[in-house]
């Protein structure tokens, strides 16, 4: 399988980090500013990886091309899709807006995809699968999405470490924000970071770690771990 990068950081520009409107007509910074422009963090203060799931598939699906461009408006430094492309939109200095407590501290992964954070088990009469996805039907998690996901995580570790990052973590979403608890699922968890983050880049996971009110890894997804989905 080839993966390709496509390197957009050349278009954001640090006063015009996208913004998003609330329902309430206001606008919402996705990024930290001052002084009109997004904060740039220190090196030797990024620590590790926050991975997420996007909970949705991007259009148009009759131009890839155009679907992703749309990374430039997601607040994370590498926004990886299901077809073998991953797209670098923000300077991985930049302190953006993308998991909660673990903004200040990470590099932020989204993996393009409507996943479960649990894993059917065909023994229950119960599908745990539907039943922990955000809505709708999940998106199946087949062998280009993982590479494509394994790649991206790569590109930003490797890449985080040469500007001199100390990055010897990755943390799910849900670990910062327990209302996320499927982010971003126990099938990216187990093939993207325990499979490849761990053994290949040398990552480590801290299963109890939480935030606020984040959730730590749930016992169905990491062998060792103790948290209740």
């Amino acid at each position: 399988m080839t993966v390709r990068l496509l390197d957009l950081r050349s278009e954001q520009h640090p006063t015009l980090f996208p913004r998003k409107k609330a329902a309430d007509g206001s606008v919402i910074n996705t990024s930290k500013v001052f002084n009109g422009k997004t904060v740039v963090r220190e090196a030797k203060l990024i620590t590790g990886i926050g991975i997420h799931q996007t909970a949705c598939v991007f259009g148009p699906s009759d131009n890839r091309e155009k679907a992703y461009r749309r990374a430039l408006n997601i607040p994370a430094h590498v926004t990886a899709f299901r077809d073998g492309v991953f797209a670098a939109s923000a300077p991985l200095s930049w302190y953006l807006y993308h998991g909660n407590e673990l903004n200040g501290f990470s590099l932020g992964l989204e993996c393009e995809g409507h996943y479960p954070g649990l894993l059917d088990d065909p023994s229950t009469p119960r599908r745990e699968d539907v039943e922990s996805t955000w809505g709708g039907k999940p998106t199946l998690l087949d062998g280009l999405a993982i590479e494509s996901f394994r790649e991206a995580l790569r590109w930003l570790v490797e890449n985080g470490r040469a500007a001199g990052m100390p990055i010897e973590f990755i943390w799910a979403h849900r670990q910062s924000n327990g209302q996320k608890p499927s982010d971003p699922g126990a099938g990216i968890w187990k093939e993207v970071v325990l499979a490849f983050g761990v053994p290949v880049l040398k990552l480590k996971t801290q299963p109890d770690k939480t935030w606020r009110n984040g959730k730590g890894i749930p016992a169905q997804w990491e062998p060792g771990a103790t948290a209740k989905y």
